[in-house]
């Protein structure tokens, strides 16, 4: 049975979309005949075990969180054990897949696969990002100008799921015939949209207006997601629902405005289908897992506008706007102001999601990958995924 290793920072329970996406993999590999181990950060006094599955063991690291506890970044620092574990695993495993190189589980996994000569792949989930911080900025850049460079020069394949990123790779001599353009999935029959007999009782679940029209962000509350300007745009005509870790602003505790906090995945999949509308201002961010399963949810989207999605899948569905405070209320005043409009876009990105978003769908390219780095046939049916 083929071993593979997948590296990540994070992963379930802890909130976030990289770990998601990972358990994803995980979960679809087994399901196709390998074997997983997953090499990832402990999550508080959870036992390894009860976050693995039937086929997927988890190494987990003792690590301390106090860098996204004070200041809100995901980024674990890991201890010694670190060397050592990873060290092991490579050693196990058939294939090593890390997640984004900005991680120090990235750097150890990553370097012990090349010297070992284990078959490397690594998945990019994002490029630069734009960060008002020059400090933030100087990181990215060495990183991706020492560990980066080396691990996307000693990668098979490296994966990509836009064009921005791609773009990045391009420009830091990564050849197009080494990058792999996929499309990221999800769930399609967890998140779906809302039958009418639900959404009352899933707003009284949440604690939300049962009659408001309510507007949506997920994710973590940092800048370069863009609550803060969606918190800006917020306006008489509808209110505004949260759900993502970090702290509450110390303005954004005002009527129409609703925090919930970080949620898993189940909860997730019913807020959406309690909402009108699903508001993402990001930057340095397009097709994240939000915005497909907001899609699949049968939401109307408004996102910050990027080149990227020009000519793509979405364009004509998602209304794509300024990265600012009044652009973003105008946006959803008048998707709201014309309901016709807004229900026929939010049909629309259901049709999207279910033709491109699928996770069963999309797995099976992936799979072909890992077959062809072991010098064997998919061991999956791409119909049963």
């Amino acid at each position: 049975m083929p071993k593979i290793l997948l590296v990540s920072h994070h992963y379930p329970p802890h909130i976030g979309g990289l770990g998601i996406v990972v358990q994803k993999q995980a979960e679809s590999l087994v399901a196709a005949g390998y074997a997983v181990q997953v090499l990832t950060s402990r999550y508080g006094q959870i036992r390894d075990e009860e976050r693995g599955a039937p086929g997927i063991r988890i190494l987990g690291i003792p690590c301390s969180h106090v860098l996204e506890r004070v200041l809100n970044i995901p980024f674990p620092l890991f201890s010694v054990s670190l060397l050592w574990r990873a060290w092991r695993g490579v050693g196990e495993a058939d294939v090593v897949h890390i997640h984004d190189v900005f991680y120090l589980s990235s750097w150890v996994a990553g370097l012990a696969a090349l010297w070992r000569r284990r078959p490397l792949l690594v998945t990019q989930h994002v490029a630069l990002v734009d960060h008002s911080s020059r400090l933030v900025m100087l990181t990215q850049r060495l990183v991706y100008a020492t560990f980066g460079r080396w691990l996307f020069g000693g990668a098979r394949k490296v994966v990509v799921y836009n064009q921005n990123v791609q773009a990045f790779l391009r420009a830091r001599g990564v050849p197009q015939e080494r990058i792999l353009f996929l499309t990221n999935g999800i769930d399609t029959a967890a998140f779906r949209p809302a039958a009418a007999s639900e959404r009352a009782a899933i707003r009284a679940r949440f604690a939300l207006p049962a009659e408001r029209p309510l507007v949506l962000f997920v994710g973590r509350l940092v800048e370069k997601k863009g609550f803060q300007v969606l918190l800006g745009a917020r306006d008489p005509a509808f209110d505004l629902v949260f759900a993502g870790p970090g702290p509450i602003p110390r303005d954004g505790r005002v009527e129409g405005v609703h925090w919930l906090g970080p949620l898993d995945q189940e909860q997730t999949a019913l807020l959406f289908r309690a909402c009108d509308l699903f508001a993402f201002p990001a930057i340095g961010e397009i097709f994240t897992l939000v915005m497909q399963e907001a899609m699949a949810s049968g939401l109307a989207v408004v996102t910050t506008d990027d080149p990227a999605y020009r000519g793509s899948v979405v364009e004509g569905c998602v209304s794509l706007c300024a990265r600012d405070a009044t652009a973003f209320r105008e946006a959803i005043l008048r998707l709201l102001g014309d309901p016709a409009e807004l229900a026929r876009r939010g049909r629309r990105s259901r049709e999207l999601a279910l033709r491109h978003y699928d996770w069963r769908s999309n797995f099976h390219p992936l799979e072909a990958v890992y077959a062809q780095l072991l010098g064997s046939s998919p061991r999956s049916d791409p119909k049963a995924v």
